[in-house]
């Protein structure tokens, strides 16, 4: 596969996934908080509404476009040497580069787009009392996770090309779900942290914020965006430059 831009990369990488295991696991992905949003919805009330706003943002912006992005984002490069067309790619001018950043948008479209179906599918089972607002703000956080979190994997898959998926694993299980929950500065460099601000900032749980400044932060919106958009610049930026540099194996080398 020879491109030249990363959506011709985007467009042949769409095609060529429309498998019936990719597919499958789209629907798992989507009916995986659908199914517990429904099973909460038979047995606990709906007032106070503030619990099922947490519950679907960790079950979507977090866990959902997570594991999507594990499996879709973290391989960009791995799939390419193992199907021993990683050469001709680093052959070609930016090629390596315009593959990473193609794989890199293919993976946000497949994963977001079964998150925006789950968050739909969950507040329309909520009902009412969930409203437009916690709707729109579960699909933006879930737009800025995916394309923030992509980043991240895309970069871990570049260094960690023989172990990608163990070292995705475990930088999100320390990382993500460890240090940003960690009362110290340290915790405001991760991904999580600056998108849980955000969903108590305009879902106005001011109260939240101020008994759980560790875990909702005291920024601004702004301060959030800001910082959401420098890492994902810097990630992707680090990726490409490390991917143009390095000289992978192929499998006749192994």
């Amino acid at each position: 596969m020879i491109a030249t831009l990363p959506l011709d990369v985007m467009r042949f990488e769409l095609g060529r996934s429309l498998t019936i295991g990719r597919i499958a696991m789209w629907f798992l992905l989507v009916a995986f908080p659908v199914a517990l949003i429904a099973t909460l919805r038979s047995v606990a009330p709906i007032d106070p509404i503030e619990p099922w706003g947490i519950t679907l943002y960790f079950l979507v912006p977090e866990v959902v476009c997570l594991l999507g992005l594990l499996l879709w984002a973290t391989p960009a490069i791995s799939t390419e040497i193992e199907g021993q067309t990683w050469i001709y790619l680093a052959m070609r001018r930016s090629g390596r580069s315009m593959v990473l950043l193609g794989k890199y948008l293919t993976a946000v479209a497949w994963t977001l787009s079964a998150a925006i179906t789950a968050i739909t599918l969950s507040v329309l089972i909520i009902g009412p009392a969930a409203g437009f607002q916690m709707w729109w703000v579960m699909c933006v956080l879930a737009i800025l996770s995916c394309f923030a979190h992509a980043a991240l994997y895309v970069l871990i898959g570049v260094i960690f090309y023989k172990r990608t998926m163990v070292s995705a694993v475990f930088y999100t299980l320390a990382i993500e779900y460890g240090v940003s929950f960690v009362p110290a500065l340290i915790n405001k460099f991760t991904i999580n942290y600056r998108l849980r601000g955000l969903l108590a900032q305009w879902m106005g749980w001011e109260e939240a914020r101020s008994r759980a400044e560790n875990v909702f932060g005291a920024e601004p919106a702004e301060t959030h965006l800001l910082v959401l958009f420098a890492l994902t610049i810097t990630l992707l930026g680090v990726a490409s430059f490390k991917v143009t540099r390095t000289e992978y194996p192929t499998q006749q080398e192994d």
